[in-house]
């Protein structure tokens, strides 16, 4: 421009000088006129030029601002010039002169004939020219630029063109940017569309593999599940175009070149422009392995679930590829994407083959299947709880079976829920629901709770098994039991059970109770059992048993002594069982224990009594001796001797019906005393003397004291001082109390005036029976003087509450 400027000027001042004439200085003159005038068009020029340089300042402000660059044409040499701008655009040096035939180089071979066709419009038609078009940089990067230009004539000759060019690279670059976005995102949502309509996870891989590797134009693309616990990777699903496919093929990942397997279990994204320059694969055997399989670029996406591999989406291609940043974010993006909607198919499909199989279960379980939600309603229950409550289905649920609970259940039930409610706690109980007809029957109730994958609390899974006919057989047979344990304790009998090759034994809670055990406490073995035999009982009752064993008998009889907790030893008599194998070797002994000690006391007691007897008789008839000698020489007459021995004998005979009648009744010590020693009594009543407080002597007492007594009586009538006339007899007793012990009986028989005592050389059965009656029933402490004065007998003793028990040791 500046160049058309300078033109003008040059003719206006060639065109005055040729008009003017000679120069005067005479203002009027020619010559003055002409040099005002010259003057006048330089100062014009002047002022055009600074308007000029200040266009031209603006102009190159204004283009710097708007990174655009500046450029002429000259039509006529091919000239180009250029601003820095503009030569940077086209990615021309900057100080080299310019053609346009240097210009054309940097177009873009495509381009070439739309933009001279643009130019030679605007020069035909006298109109600006706009075109854009693409330029070869010389490091070969292809760039975008806007050319806007004008033309300058000579009359309708054009010889200069000028313009402006704008490089609108990265205004094509991100329109390209925005495509590639748009293009992504639309193939993310018809994929996602796609993977939306699939519930079968092999075909969802299947089909992510495809599009990605066609979008992308690459050969292959697939899905490895990974396996760490059993080193492999077993491709599920793989797509290919038109190659030989690995799908269902099992890869060690040990054969994985080392690089990338290193990359793979680190759960890193890797990527492969081309197997033979990359470093990961720049080892021999990566690159034969590639070779192998024709594979130039690769691509892997490791899935990373819970903390673990879980699978690997991989590309490949048998030509090299320049991996983009938007496609290694698309690869990514696409395996996460169709990785959780394969977990997302495969939990929906493991999810509905739960149901149907919880289904199948609930309907074929003989009870009733339900599950509650947080507030106890009913949400799902098996079709049994239709048919048995009788409820429509649409009835069945909600409420209802608290509805149909026994007032008595739900009322308790109410109470243990609070807790079960409030943390969720599982729950069982027993309960009566009504059913249809109106019965109540007895279920098992048993829930669950039960919670999502994120922990929070959905309610309880349960099931009601009715157990009315078990209640009722279980209730017959606890009756049934009871009866048989109280049998079992009334008659002192326990069952035991021993497994012989092990040496358990099982003994029932009336075994323990015949051995005074603490419920629970017997150690369940033959070797506790023996510890409780006396040690003189314990290898005949042994000895007995592998007798037994030995000659393969059926049962056996034995009997033994064993010491209770409390120091008393009781009589067992045993019945046993015994089993055998098909080898004849013993398996197990089973058999009742009987408490005979209170036979064996009877027993005794009876030969006690059998000798009593004997001796009584004896006893009597002395005693009806002496009563006839004694009334014979205190009588006068046979009226008199009559009347005296009748007494006498009456008196006798109420002794033996105090001490025979009734056995088990009290009887008062003074009573017994009076009526043994009734008969010896003179007519002075001063022959027995009879002092003590009134005391009722429980029957264990009476009896032996009561024996005692009379042996007393008796030896004093046939040997002491009863038996001579003058001979005196003092009872005495005393009872002492003392805080929380048993009262003590202290007794004493004192004779004197009898004939001169000697000491018996024997024992005989009345001092036997003194001694051992006294002492081994009733614990008594008992002293017998035979002084020459007469005897003297002394008892003390604690008076007993309840029966003792008899000692076979007796």
């Amino acid at each position: 421009m500046s160049k058309i400027f300078e033109s003008l000027y040059r003719k206006s001042v060639s065109m005055s000088k040729h008009s003017a004439g000679p120069v005067t200085d005479d203002p009027a003159s020619p010559e003055a006129g002409r040099d005002t005038h010259i003057a006048e068009l330089e100062k014009r020029l002047r002022e055009t030029e600074m308007a000029l340089r200040l266009s031209r300042g603006q102009l190159r402000i204004a283009l710097d601002i708007g990174k655009l660059g500046a450029w002429e044409r000259d039509l006529e040499t091919g000239e180009v010039t250029g601003s820095p701008t503009f030569r940077a655009c086209l990615g021309l040096p900057p100080d080299v002169p310019l053609t346009y035939h240097d210009i054309q180089q940097t177009f873009h071979p495509a381009d070439v004939e739309r933009i001279e066709q643009a130019v030679s419009f605007a020069l035909r038609t006298k109109t600006d020219f706009n075109v854009e078009h693409r330029v070869i940089r010389p490091e070969g990067r292809v760039g975008h630029v806007l050319v806007r230009g004008n033309t300058v004539y000579d009359g309708d000759r054009p010889t200069r063109i000028f313009g402006i060019v704008w490089d609108t690279s990265e205004r094509e670059k991100l329109k390209e940017e925005a495509n590639l976005f748009q293009s992504r995102q639309e193939f993310l949502l018809k994929l996602n569309d796609q993977l939306g309509d699939l519930d079968d996870p092999y075909t969802i891989m299947e089909t992510a593999s495809r599009n990605t590797a066609q979008y992308l134009k690459l050969d292959m693309a697939g899905y490895g599940e990974v396996y760490l616990d059993r080193g492999v990777v077993v491709v599920e699903r793989e797509w290919s175009r038109g190659a030989l496919g690995n799908e269902g093929n099992v890869q060690q990942i040990d054969q994985i070149p080392q690089k990338l397997k290193e990359l793979v279990l680190e759960g890193r994204l890797f990527t492969i422009d081309d197997v033979k320059t990359d470093p990961l694969t720049d080892d021999p055997w990566s690159q034969t392995f590639y070779s192998s399989l024709n594979v130039r670029t690769v691509a892997g996406v490791p899935l990373v679930k819970n903390g673990r591999i879980a699978a690997i989406f991989y590309l490949q291609s048998s030509q090299p590829h320049q991996w983009q940043s938007d496609e290694i974010a698309l690869i990514a993006d696409v395996a996460d994407r169709a990785w959780i909607a394969v977990e997302k198919a495969r939990t929906e499909r493991e999810l509905r083959e739960t149901e149907e199989r919880f289904q199948i279960i609930a309907e074929s379980l003989p009870a009733l299947v339900w599950i509650l939600n947080p507030n106890t309603e009913l949400t799902y229950t098996n079709n049994r709880w239709v048919q048995y409550s009788g409820l429509p289905p649409e009835e069945a649920l909600g409420h209802s079976w608290t509805h149909s609970l026994h007032p008595d259940d739900w009322a308790r039930m109410q109470e243990e829920l609070k807790d079960v409610v409030s943390n969720h706690t599982p729950y069982e109980t027993e309960a009566r629901y009504r059913s249809a007809e109106g019965a109540y029957r007895w279920h098992l109730i048993q829930g669950a709770p039960v919670h999502s994958v994120t922990g929070k609390f959905k309610g309880w899974v349960g099931t009601s098994v009715d157990i009315h006919d078990r209640k009722e057989t279980e209730k017959a047979l606890r009756a049934s039991e009871e009866r048989l344990s109280l049998a079992q304790r009334a008659a002192g009998i326990g069952v035991f059970d021993w497994d012989i090759p092990s040496g358990k034994m099982t003994w029932t809670a009336e075994q323990e109770y015949l051995f005074d055990l603490e419920p629970g406490t017997f150690k369940g073995d033959f070797a506790d059992w023996t510890e409780k035999i006396l040690p003189e009982d314990l290898e005949p009752a042994t000895k007995v048993i592998q007798e037994a064993l030995a000659r393969h008998e059926a049962e056996s009889n034995f009997s033994y002594r064993v010491r209770r907790p409390d120091g008393t030893v009781r009589i067992i008599d045993t019945l046993a069982l015994f089993f055998y194998d098909a080898d004849d070797n013993p398996l197990r002994m089973v058999g009742v224990n009987l408490d005979i000690t209170r036979y064996k006391q009877a027993e005794q007691r009876q030969q006690l009594l059998i000798r009593e007897l004997h001796h009584r008789v004896k006893n009597t008839l002395a005693t009806v001796q002496a009563i006839v000698g004694s009334t014979a020489r205190t009588t006068s007459s046979i009226e008199e001797f009559y009347q005296g021995f009748v007494g006498r004998i009456v008196s006798l005979a109420r002794t033996h019906n105090i001490l025979t009648e009734d056995y088990w009744q009290k009887a008062s010590l003074e009573e017994l005393i009076q009526t043994e020693l009734g008969p010896y009594e003179d007519e002075t009543r001063n022959r027995i003397t009879v002092e003590g407080p009134a005391i009722e002597l429980p029957s264990e007492a009476a009896v032996p004291i009561g024996m005692a007594v009379h042996e007393l009586t008796t030896n004093a009538a046939k040997h002491g001082a009863l038996s001579t006339f003058g001979g005196q007899v003092d009872v005495k007793w005393t009872i002492d109390k003392t805080d929380g012990e048993k009262p003590i009986l202290t007794f004493s028989w004192t004779e004197r005036g009898g004939p001169r005592v000697i000491s018996p050389t024997r024992q005989g059965f009345g001092s036997r029976l003194l001694q051992r009656v006294l002492t081994t029933q009733l614990g008594a402490e008992v002293d017998m003087d035979f002084g020459e004065t007469g005897l003297r007998f002394r008892m003390t003793m604690s008076i007993p509450g309840e029966p003792p028990l008899f000692n076979p040791d007796a």
